[in-house]
């Protein structure tokens, strides 16, 4: 009986690590590199569907600030980020730079290659089996130049 139990045990154990099921996971995090503060809003923004929107301070990075697993904050993966993003730089007067729709700009939120992987993120939400990936996005003074004024 012990090595009936033992031997379930250990096929758990391998059936749990096959790597078929094994899928990365990415948080993305979003620091202001730039003077001012810059208002992150994400959702549908074709549809006019906001999820929420954040700011950032000067120098500061925001990620998914909520520790729920179907939190709204945009979700990162291969393909590019799930969601529309505005980002508002709070200038006088305000600058607005929108990522939406099909056709991808330089430097677009939405595209992976846009992100820098830093490693492991040990204090970010864990949406799958796995400790996720952080994939820094840099708000800098390129974006704020690309920005147009606010509508």
């Amino acid at each position: 009986m012990k090595n009936v139990l033992l031997a379930l045990c250990l096929l758990s154990l391998l059936w749990g690590c096959s790597s078929d099921d094994y899928q990365e996971c990415y948080e993305p995090l979003y620091l202001n590199e730039t003077d001012v503060e810059v208002s992150f809003i994400y959702g549908s923004i074709k549809d006019d569907v906001i999820r929420d929107s954040l700011k950032i301070k000067p120098g500061d990075t925001i990620y998914n600030p909520s520790s729920e697993p179907l939190s709204d904050f945009p979700f990162l993966h291969q393909d590019g980020l799930d969601s529309d993003v505005r980002l508002i730089f709070h200038t006088q007067p305000q600058k607005c730079l929108t990522f939406k729709g099909d056709e991808l700009q330089k430097k677009d939120i939405r595209n992976f290659a846009s992100y820098e992987n830093i490693g492991s993120c040990r204090y970010c939400m864990m949406r799958g089996q796995s400790e996720p990936d952080a994939m820094l996005y840099r708000i800098n003074e390129d974006l704020l130049k690309q920005a147009k004024p606010c509508e």
